[in-house]
């Protein structure tokens, strides 16, 4: 799912858990690991939220997020990301609106980011960048980095190729271990993301849900599991998910919060075939 993380009502962060992200194989064996083709997809989730814990400062909230990609390997992907939740804490409630996008080229080698999170009407974040690959290390430049770029690890992959590679960890049930770089939690972030596939659910889908045009595609529990450069567990989520992406529910719980999505709507998007 994509991860909104409150740390406290005054400074709201949003971030990416990629609907979909990564492949226990290695890290060398995952940069050699072929990503599927991405399918398009427009899907909308309404969002549960609540304490991870009683001491948390969250009481409760809901929320709705729409997330959509389009584009192909050969033309490159962009990922739109709109949230909008009405949030209680301790303290008072907050409106958040967060609007994030993403553009890939197909392989992986190259992106562009924004980023626009505002807390009941304004601003709290903007910020854009733009990274490439290189022999040296992924390099992202943007106004708002010291110095004005950063260079990351050359093994780190970008989130939407991680995206895709959990695609064929799921179709080949294996498990995935790799660093990704997670711009929407911070301009120089890195996750270290398990992605784990289990049993096929066997469980028909209710009459009317909003994946039943679906119903008859293979459906697998996927965990994933979160942790920082450094190695300090930062977010385990546990989803029912089909191969291209979609999936039906999320539970994902972090330090201070727990976020449950539902499908809400799914619309799969045309995709011209690459020559």
């Amino acid at each position: 799912m994509t991860d909104l993380r409150l740390r406290r009502p005054a400074t709201v962060k949003t971030c990416i858990i990629l609907i979909a992200i990564c492949l226990p194989i290695t890290g060398a064996a995952v940069q050699s690991a072929t990503a599927a083709e991405g399918a398009p997809r427009r899907m909308v989730l309404n969002l549960k939220f609540a304490p991870a814990k009683a001491s948390d400062q969250l009481r409760s909230g809901k929320g709705r997020m729409t997330i959509e990609l389009t584009g192909s390997r050969c033309t490159g992907y962009k990922m739109i990301r709109h949230t909008a939740a009405d949030l209680q804490f301790a303290g008072g409630a907050i409106k958040l609106v967060s609007d994030a996008t993403v553009t890939e080229n197909g392989d992986g080698t190259q992106l562009a980011f924004s980023i626009t999170d505002r807390v009941n009407g304004e601003v709290k974040r903007q910020d854009s960048l733009v990274a490439r690959k290189t022999p040296q290390g992924i390099v992202a430049t943007s106004q708002k980095l010291p110095g004005g770029r950063v260079l990351l690890p050359a093994d780190v992959l970008l989130p939407l190729h991680h995206d895709r590679l959990s695609d064929v960890a799921v179709r080949e049930k294996k498990p995935l271990v790799a660093a990704v770089y997670n711009p929407e939690d911070s301009l120089s972030s890195i996750d270290r993301i398990t992605y784990r596939t289990g049993d096929e659910v066997k469980t028909p889908l209710p009459k009317g849900h909003p994946a039943a045009a679906m119903a008859d595609a293979p459906r697998y529990r996927v965990e994933i599991l979160r942790n920082d450069k450094n190695g300090k567990f930062r977010v385990r989520e546990n989803m029912t998910r089909y191969l291209n992406g979609v999936f039906t529910v999320s539970d994902t719980v972090f330090e201070n919060m727990r976020i449950k999505a539902d499908l809400a709507s799914v619309k799969l998007l045309p995709q011209k075939p690459c020559p």
